[in-house]
């Protein structure tokens, strides 16, 4: 059985207008196999008609795929691809920045006229040296695009968000073999899984408590398992569901430059990333709407530096 290796409960950050937890990088875990950003925006509650604010301002990637997944609400994504969609519960957008784009992230007009809660978790996943240069690409995709499967003994449902557990495999590009599952856990019920001995993983526990091989998770921690091979094991002791999501992959094999919104393979790269940002080879938003900071050229930098 995996061991616990490390639980992280991370940091409060703004992220736009949201406050979030940023649960990697920190100062002891750079990543988690090729995942190399966590962010959880923590649940929050929108009066009907309340003004519309931003969720990421609109900013550059370049050498990484952004997966932005909808626990609750709906989340507006905008690109310089000329790309505007909206995710709902229980759905997802997912950018792959390659060569270079920007985008714009918002809780969507939609919800802010309704009213409602906003609550997500947006993730950076490594793109292999050989595609950084590839052309970006992007894809909403809506809950029912995410195989499930029943877990045994009426113990909940396991969600297929990247990659393949068994079974089931997801239709999402994983490009660098990461996973993402989402275990939502019937009242106190348990499940096991096994991850391969060439993956690093960890557990996220969004809100209520997962005891994950022995050792118990509270709302908004990522335990990193230790060990590289076993079984995980998750235990919802309350008599509420509980979701665990289980992330990982290998590890990257060649280095990693992380700065600003980029993610390359030196810092030469990281330099070129950021000198084609400024000559404005990205391009720009087009149906941005009016009204929303598109200051990107700052924000870029002092957003995520």
């Amino acid at each position: 059985m995996k061991k616990s290796n490390t639980i992280i409960e991370g940091k409060n950050v703004k992220v736009g207008d949201l406050l979030v937890n940023r649960l990697i990088p920190t100062e002891d875990i750079t990543g988690v196999g090729p995942f190399l950003l966590l962010d959880h925006v923590y649940p929050v509650d929108y009066a009907q008609g309340g003004a519309l604010g931003s969720f990421m301002r609109e900013h550059p990637h370049r050498g990484l795929v952004a997966f932005n997944y909808v626990i609750r609400g709906e989340v507006e994504h905008f690109d310089s691809m000329g790309n505007h969609e909206i995710a709902v519960q229980g759905g997802a957008h997912w950018l792959s920045a390659g060569s270079g784009v920007i985008h714009h992230k918002r809780v969507s007009a939609h919800l802010m006229q309704t009213g409602g809660t906003i609550h997500a978790i947006h993730f950076w996943i490594n793109i292999p040296a050989g595609q950084k240069g590839d052309l970006p690409k992007y894809k909403v995709l809506e809950p029912g695009v995410f195989p499930a499967a029943d877990l045994p003994d009426n113990g909940g449902v396991i969600r297929v968000l990247l990659g393949n557990p068994g079974t089931i495999e997801s239709p999402v590009e994983s490009l660098s073999g990461a996973f993402l599952y989402r275990v939502t856990l019937n009242a106190r019920s348990e499940f096991r899984i096994t991850v391969g001995d060439e993956m690093k993983s960890a557990v996220f526990v969004p809100d209520n408590e997962v005891i994950i091989n022995g050792d118990p998770a509270v709302a908004s921690r990522l335990l990193v398992l230790e060990d590289n091979s076993g079984e995980i094991l998750l235990r919802n002791p309350g008599i509420s569901k509980a979701d665990a999501f289980i992330l990982g992959g290998p590890e990257p094999i060649e280095p990693i430059f992380v700065q600003g919104p980029f993610a390359m393979n030196s810092q030469k790269e990281i330099a070129d990333a950021y000198n084609d940002f400024f000559a404005g080879k990205y391009g720009t938003i087009p149906n941005l709407k009016k009204g929303i900071n598109s200051s990107h050229r700052q924000i870029s930098i002092v957003f995520f530096d």
